[in-house]
């Protein structure tokens, strides 16, 4: 495949992606008020940020670098310790300054001492 056909198939890629985000993401607003959302999913909807959060945020904490399984899990790693330390932290002060300033001094004193 030549550089030409490489750079045309990525574009129509990027427009194809572009379509469908726009399209996906202005649903409500294209169909205005024919569509009313049951209250349930609405409900729903608040806890999709924390969710997503929870998927990006576990594996990075749980799970050496380079793990292919949760079976390669070790308490041994200064990851677990900030995390449990930031969360710890957030509960009590509810502020995210301390929170990070906390969470990584644990992190960086479990990777020397571990």
């Amino acid at each position: 495949m030549s550089a030409i056909d490489l750079n045309s198939h990525i574009l129509w890629l990027i427009l194809g992606m572009t379509l469908v985000t726009a399209w996906t993401r202005s649903f409500f607003l294209i169909l205005g008020e024919r569509v009313r959302v049951p209250a349930w999913l609405l409900e729903a909807i608040r806890f999709a940020p924390l969710a997503a959060m929870i998927a990006i945020l576990a594996p990075e904490i749980f799970i050496p670098a380079g793990a292919t399984s949760i079976s390669e899990f070790n308490p041994k790693l200064p990851n677990i310790w900030g995390g449990i330390a930031a969360v710890i932290t957030f509960y009590f002060t509810k502020k995210m300054l301390s929170t990070l300033i906390i969470g990584m001094a644990v992190f960086t004193a479990a990777r020397f001492l571990l």
